[in-house]
């Protein structure tokens, strides 16, 4: 059975194709006998509820590597002294906490150990760069519904469109890690970011100060590493938040009345007797209100030019036309469905082992998390909100009491609406934020955006995360760690329903139309207030895909109580079969493509060393980033005449091209930090 298992996991390595990073940290301390103050040699440590422990040297120091962030229990055993325990003992990312014991000489009659509680200090003097770490528990007692939110309560970072923002950057600037996973979108450089709050157990924010080992960042470092399922009970937990407009009249997006309503910005001067008829410079409106609202000729005037013109089919009373701008302005974009949000998780040993009882010995568990939220607009586009669905899987195996394989898994998708412009195809992303879809009504065209559904191209991205990552202690004071991973986003931004040209309606007597503003209509089309009903719209169209292998490789060895040293390596190797366009059957500056396939590929080596001592920290490091696009350019000038109006449209055909250059980038990496005092 041992044989066969192993045989199991080896196939699964072998089959399967993230950036490696810190995901643990380290305890180092030393023993003293209490009476005497002389140093402790070959006390056991011991870290409860892991294989993981040391012993003192013979200046009763002790170091253990490679501990999971948490809160533990960290013994201290020795013949002859009676037993120490230190609860409460918190290890973070890439941090070393200190701990001091005491142990005092045992007689027969005592048996039970000393316990001391682990108290935070106030200063955390072994960071030499700008960071904060947040653990599950002071995760839970903040007033925060997702990650994103817990991120934007620490100083320096606030919410953006497409995630975090660390120091006034963007979120492409922003590298995101997962359990040491990388998760930026290869092609938009957006983090997938996690969204659950039920299955985190650190997350470590880094604003500046970066070591060697940390590559494909600008603005900030996010490394969030999630919970493991415990070894023998299983857990549950359950985040459940629904805001329903009938009954809880949470869910309502605007104050005052509707955008919708007939006395809204848009529709006002259309609508208020005052100033159909006659429009809103006649006199019943002051300077003021002429000013808050579109200028409007009235119905009157409206009526006058089509009875005028050489089209007898478009005569209209002044009623009429305004019976036919109630028509094409008849969508009612109010919201009627709720918000909400589900977290839920469940973890726990691997159920298997209790079918196969030998098993055990490997210690098999897992952490399941399922995350789905939908937030609806302020108001409908081609969808009505942005929803996700996130499932993600922590698979983890003790090998044996020095190796350890863990397995990550995810998979979401996201539905809502594309972004682009006429002179921009689709660049992979989707709208999410609320106040973005606000700013489209600034626009000239932002009454077509409220009435017309279909203006901007529905989107859905789905995305995909396997991972698989082997940790190898070779001793208490060394170990190695490997990694490879599999990422891929699948993009779909597509044309609407055709529109039913049918002149079917009769919202004025006599007076038939289609069904205008709904639907997909390439060509260009007016209402009778002017608001444009086709032509400039739905114009997006994206098929493609991307997807990155990456192999990593670190090591790790505590040289001497003063410096730990890391080492590694990156291989990263994209595939981008990009296909994405914008499409116009009326005006053939609309459209446009952008379809190519490259392999681009890059490699990282690092290796940086830690200096801890008394009142002094330093981080030296070097790392080295070699890319290359392993595609071809076009040979063009600075002031090339293919750059200008009118020539760009040629470029792929006449402009001659040669084979990209490699580049070859080494960073000095630094960081000192020198505590002064405890405060």
């Amino acid at each position: 059975m041992r044989k066969l298992f192993l045989l199991q996991i080896l196939f699964v390595l072998v089959l399967c194709s993230v950036l490696q990073a810190g995901t643990t940290g380290k305890i180092a301390g030393i023993v003293f006998d209490e009476q005497s103050g002389e140093p402790l040699a070959g006390v056991n440590i011991t870290v409860e509820g892991t294989s993981l422990g040391a012993a003192t040297d013979i200046d009763g120091q002790f170091i253990i590597l490679n501990i999971l962030p948490g809160s533990y229990i960290v013994k201290a055993e020795f013949i002859g002294y009676r037993p120490v325990e230190q609860k409460n003992t918190v290890v973070n990312i890439d941090l070393t906490t200190k701990l001091i014991f005491k142990m005092k000489e045992e007689t027969l009659d005592e048996s039970e150990p000393i316990v001391v509680v682990a108290k935070r200090p106030i200063v955390v003097k072994d960071i030499s760069n700008s960071q904060v770490s947040l653990n599950a528990k002071t995760i839970e007692a903040l007033p925060a519904q997702n990650i994103n939110q817990v991120l934007t309560l620490e100083a320096g970072i606030e919410s953006g469109r497409d995630g975090p923002i660390i120091r006034g950057g963007s979120s492409r600037q922003t590298l995101y890690l997962i359990n040491g996973f990388q998760v930026n979108d290869s092609r938009s450089g957006i983090p997938y970011a996690q969204k659950s709050l039920s299955n985190v157990q650190e997350v470590q924010v880094q604003t500046g100060g970066f070591s060697a080992e940390y590559g494909d960042l600008r603005s900030g470092l996010i490394n969030l590493i999630t919970k493991d399922g415990g070894r023998n009970k299983y857990t549950l937990s359950f985040i459940g938040d629904v805001r329903d407009i009938k009954y809880l009249g949470q869910a309502k997006k605007n104050f005052g009345p509707s955008i919708y309503d007939k006395y809204s910005y848009f529709n006002r001067p259309f609508m208020d007797p005052d100033v159909m008829w006659t429009g809103t410079t006649n006199g019943a409106w002051d300077g003021y209100m002429q000013r808050q609202y579109p200028t409007f000729e009235g119905w009157n005037a409206v009526s006058e030019a089509t009875l005028q013109d050489d089209d007898p089919t478009n005569d209209l009373t002044p009623e009429g036309a305004r019976r036919l701008y109630e028509w094409q302005h008849r969508r009612n974009g109010d919201i009627t469905e709720p918000d909400y949000r589900i977290d839920a998780s469940f973890g726990g040993p691997d159920p298997f082992i209790f079918l196969f009882p030998s098993m055990k010995e490997y210690e098999a568990r897992f952490y399941f998390t399922y995350f789905e939220e939908k937030e609806m607009f302020i108001y409908p586009l081609s969808r009505d909100s942005y929803s996700e669905n996130q499932a993600q899987l922590k698979y983890t195996i003790n090998l044996s009491p020095s190796e350890k394989l863990i397995l990550n898994g995810m998979y979401g998708e996201v539905k809502s609406v594309c972004p682009y412009s006429w002179t921009t195809t689709p660049t992979g992303r989707l709208f999410s934020s609320q106040s973005e879809i606000a700013d489209l009504l600034n626009s000239s065209s932002g009454s077509s955006v409220l009435y017309m559904p279909d203006y901007y191209s529905p989107g859905s991205i789905f995305r995909s995360l396997f991972g698989l990552k082997y940790t190898h202690t070779l001793s208490p004071s060394t170990f190695f760690e490997t990694a490879l991973q599999f990422q891929k986003s699948r993009y779909n931004t597509f044309q609407a329903g055709l529109r039913d040209a049918t002149k079917k309606y009769e919202p004025v007597p006599g007076y038939f139309v289609d069904e205008a503003p709904y639907g997909y209509w390439g060509y260009s089309v007016s209402g009778v207030d002017g608001m444009s009903m086709g032509g400039w719209m739905n114009l997006g169209r994206d098929k493609s895909t991307n997807s990155t292998i990456n192999y990593t490789f670190d090591l790790s060895s505590q040289l001497n109580a003063n410096n730990l040293f890391k080492t590694g390596i990156k291989i990263s190797y994209t595939n981008y079969d990009i296909n994405s366009s914008t499409f116009s059957p009326s005006m053939s500056t609309w459209t446009r493509s952008m379809i190519y396939e490259v392999n681009p590929y890059k490699i990282a080596l690092y290796a940086q060393d830690k200096l801890e001592f008394e009142g002094f920290i330093a981080n030296l490091g070097l790392r080295v980033d070699y890319s290359d696009a392993n595609s071809d350019k076009y040979k063009l000038d600075d002031y090339d005449k293919y750059l200008t109006s009118g020539y760009g449209n040629l470029i792929e055909e006449e402009v001659p091209t040669t084979a990209s250059e490699p580049h070859l980038h080494i960073s000095p990496r630094l960081g000192i930090s020198h505590p002064i005092t405890e405060n």
